[in-house]
């Protein structure tokens, strides 16, 4: 197997450098963290294989409305086609395919089509990531850790995605399944919180009180406790 060459500032893709050292794609930056709502929302994966199968399942969980795109596709992702839980297009890529998508990504073995997900995405402003290749990601998706309604995820800029997995499993081991019973207890008073404490740094006060009690508070101390502070 062909290497691919690594220029002397550490690049493994020297063949997008620009030859300025202050718009080059490997230089570290600050990716802003965010938990998108996809439900009902236009996303697009290009490519058949296991990679894309992975990015396909785990979109399909958040209820994202799916284009796959790809001549070839593995049995799962046939399966998904077949009964309708996503749009199949039978063929390669083209530009117009993101069009009125909210993010896209690539998984191809073909670097052209990769490169050419990418350019597409970026001129109409749609987020992309092609897998593993970090120099051509406007976004990168984190280890994702969940425990009922709680979720955790965990990222080290594209830097490092096998100690992003470690650390995700070394939270798993600390995060049981007692914090979704508090998560449903807090979502439940929000509510009466808003009703009882119109003021938002006592609101604030209040759920910190809560939370310090732990897993294990009640709905009765919970409430108990409001009335203590929307006494004072």
């Amino acid at each position: 197997m062909r290497k691919s060459p690594i220029c002397r500032d550490g690049c493994y893709m020297p063949q997008l450098c620009s030859g300025h050292p202050a718009k080059c794609l490997m230089r570290p930056r600050a990716y802003y963290p965010m938990f998108a709502d996809l439900n009902g929302r236009p996303c697009v994966v290009v490519g058949g294989g296991l990679v894309a199968q992975r990015k396909v399942t785990t979109l399909l969980r958040y209820g994202a409305k799916l284009t796959l795109i790809s001549p070839q596709l593995t049995r799962r992702l046939a399966a998904y086609a077949r009964h309708g839980r996503i749009r199949h297009l039978a063929r390669r890529f083209r530009p117009a395919d993101v069009r009125g998508a909210w993010l896209v990504y690539a998984a191809t073995d073909d670097a052209r089509i990769n490169h050419l997900v990418f350019r597409s995405a970026q001129r109409q402003r749609v987020f992309a990531n092609v897998v593993d290749q970090k120099p051509l990601c406007s976004f990168i998706a984190p280890a994702i850790l969940t425990r009922g309604p709680l979720t955790v995820a965990v990222s080290t800029g594209g830097a490092s995605p096998t100690l992003a997995k470690r650390l995700k499993r070394e939270l798993g081991e600390q995060l049981g399944r007692q914090y979704g019973p508090l998560l449903k207890l807090l979502t439940g008073l929000r509510g009466i919180a808003k009703r009882k404490l119109p003021n938002y740094h006592d609101r604030k006060r209040y759920f910190d009180a809560v939370v310090r009690r732990g897993p294990s508070a009640t709905r009765r101390q919970a409430l108990t406790l409001l009335e203590q502070y929307a006494a004072k």
